[in-house]
């Protein structure tokens, strides 16, 4: 998912040219960086042990504050890798009193997680017989033509299959096609390297991260809002698949268009045609598919009756009339749950047969294709949640943000959403959005607001770090293309950041709170 990359070294596409970037491409990250983040993490949680005792703060919570620090800066050094460092819980909550050690792991096998995990499955299969790139071909070749309009249909694609896959995975699935397709233009003698290849490039990583914000499973993000506030607040009324739905994928609707506007008008002189935009390249990708194979339908079949099921569980309420949940027929419609939908189809995948001899839909080698340290990492996230608040650190600091309190809404909204589109471009967007979530789950107590108010528009920013190559895993990738300079990304990423910060306001302040049933004053009895 959205992680950050320590090297560029690799290369997962053939191709690639090298020339572009020079030797960013071929040389590691400095290795002091990691030696120095270690150290300094170490010093930073004893020092804070050792300090006096703030006025106001436990000792739990100062404990729990110095491994907060501890994992943040090793998060954002990358002293050890970031799934490696989700572990610091398991060790550091039992031996400084902060936690039991079943209080420490309960977390990592949150049902938030196995929901995380059942999608990841269902993509794993989708991937594994290549339903993902005759889709995506699919929507290029109707969309894409003039270099301007095949940068939109590489965003519309891009973003369409990463609501429900990984980030990483559709990018790096994305790349090689648009790299022939910047090869195809080049054959006819069309100078892309100043205008076409950079935003193409950029436009694949920007859509990825647009796309995630869509659905629950889009993005780590999304799922660790939705285990920490489960966590924190089980008395609330649930965020499901289909409500979630209903406030992101029209900020996905509304962001793609306008991104797509910006890269080819303003960060990039992208031209309205150009000999060799025929859409060749596309043509052969698709006749080197060849026909849509069995096993491609019958993926494509469980993965549309997953996500109609998520979507249609609970009743739905669009407005003019309640469409009834599928749920209203079981004996307890309530215990069953989006996890439970996740579990259950990726199961039957194990059971399905593909229509090849001997082979289901997926089999044995699910597990190399799920990205496991990505699941570890929502479970560290989890159980740092649960200790921040619990150890009544996260009350603490809500009271030094008590300011935010004098604010009016859609000022409070636009206000998170800032600060955590320019954190997450410094630090992994799931490790800011892990640390973030309790503090602002107590801030919310605080300052007696809806804590959806403070978390969902926090939550979306997470996923919009456009500017600098680091700050996702899509952004590395196409940094490493070759293709992409950090001076083009940062240009085309400030003008991004600016236009997201406040789509994710406007919208989620207009959409969000009314679909949410989110009070503008005053918090509900749950959240007491």
């Amino acid at each position: 998912m959205e992680q950050r990359t320590a090297t560029r070294a690799w290369l997962p596409w053939p191709g690639v040219p090298r020339h572009a970037t020079g030797s960013i491409l071929t040389t590691p990250a400095p290795p002091l960086r990691p030696v120095i983040g270690l150290t300094l993490g170490i010093v930073l949680a004893a020092g804070l042990i050792a300090a006096p005792l703030p006025e106001g703060m436990s000792e739990a919570g100062r404990r729990t504050a110095a491994v907060s620090v501890l994992m943040a800066v090793w998060w954002i050094s990358e002293a050890l890798p970031i799934a490696a460092t989700a572990l610091v819980p398991i060790v550091a909550f039992p031996l400084l009193g902060i936690g039991s050690t079943r209080d420490a792991c309960a977390p990592y096998a949150d049902p938030v997680n196995l929901f995380f995990l059942g999608g990841l499955m269902i993509a794993a299969a989708v991937e594994r017989w290549g339903l993902h790139r005759r889709l995506a071909l699919h929507v290029m070749r109707r969309l894409g033509g003039s270099p301007r309009r095949l940068v939109l249909g590489f965003m519309t694609a891009t973003g369409l299959i990463s609501m429900w896959t990984s980030n990483a995975a559709t990018t790096m699935m994305m790349l090689p096609i648009a790299i022939a397709v910047i090869e195809h233009f080049e054959e006819a003698r069309v100078d892309t390297r100043a205008g076409f290849a950079p935003a193409l490039m950029i436009s694949i990583a920007y859509a990825a991260s647009i796309g995630g914000v869509g659905t629950l499973v889009g993005t780590p993000p999304n799922v660790i809002f939705l285990g920490t506030f489960t966590r924190l607040f089980p008395d609330a009324p649930p965020v499901g698949f289909a409500t979630w739905m209903l406030v992101g994928a029209p900020i996905a609707a509304v962001m793609t268009p306008l991104a797509w506007l910006f890269l080819v008008r303003v960060a990039f002189a992208v031209p309205a045609t150009a000999g060799g935009g025929d859409g060749g390249a596309l043509r052969q990708a698709l006749a080197d598919l060849g026909p849509m194979s069995t096993p491609e339908r019958r993926v494509l079949l469980v993965f549309a009756a997953t996500a109609l099921l998520w979507v249609f569980r609970a009743d739905l309420d669009v407005g003019f009339a309640t469409l009834p949940g599928w749920t209203r027929v079981l004996p307890n419609p309530k215990a069953v749950d989006d996890t439970v939908i996740a579990v259950g189809m990726a199961t039957l995948l194990f059971v399905l047969p593909s229509g090849a001899p001997g082979m289901r839909l997926l089999g044995n080698d699910w597990t190399k294709r799920v990205p496991w340290g990505v699941l570890v990492l929502l479970g560290g996230g989890f159980a740092l949640a649960t200790a921040v608040e619990s150890s009544g650190l996260a009350a603490w600091l809500a009271e030094r943000l008590g300011r935010l309190g004098t604010m009016p809404p859609f000022a409070l909204i636009l206000t998170i959403t800032v600060l955590l589109v320019v954190l997450t471009e410094f630090t992994v967007n799931s490790a800011i959005t892990a640390l973030m979530m309790p503090v602002l789950a107590a801030t919310a107590r605080g300052l007696q607001v809806d804590p959806r108010l403070l978390m969902i528009p926090a939550t979306l920013a997470a996923s919009f770090g456009f500017m600098m190559p680091g700050g996702t895993a899509p952004n590395a990738m196409v940094f490493a293309s070759g293709h992409v300079t950090v001076a083009q990304m940062v240009r085309a990423g400030i003008g991004i950041d600016l236009i997201g910060i406040l789509v994710i306001a406007i919208v989620f302040f207009l959409v969000g709170v009314p679909v949410f049933g989110i009070a503008t004053s005053g918090a509900p009895a749950w959240a007491q």
